[in-house]
């Protein structure tokens, strides 16, 4: 079992389904908010889903240029 170390207590991750969600929204609730913390998640947040999209696109661009030069290989061949 993995077990992950948080400000509020240990708590299973294999237990983070739909059948949990009430525990965890109460420990949620009990944080106090804070404005800068929310600035960071948030920032962070930004920043994993740039940084994703732009692996992601890199990706398809390399998919689709092999793909380009593979028909146009097969085109001189058969010329």
């Amino acid at each position: 079992m993995s077990f992950t170390k948080n400000q509020a207590n240990c708590f299973n991750l294999e237990q983070t389904g739909w059948k949990y969600y009430n525990t965890i929204r109460k420990k949620a609730m009990e944080q106090e908010f804070s404005w800068s913390g929310l600035l960071i998640s948030l920032s962070i947040a930004f920043f994993v889903v740039i940084a994703s999209a732009s692996v992601l696109s890199f990706i398809n661009h390399s998919i689709t240029a092999d793909k380009n030069n593979q028909k146009s290989i097969a085109t001189v061949a058969y010329q």
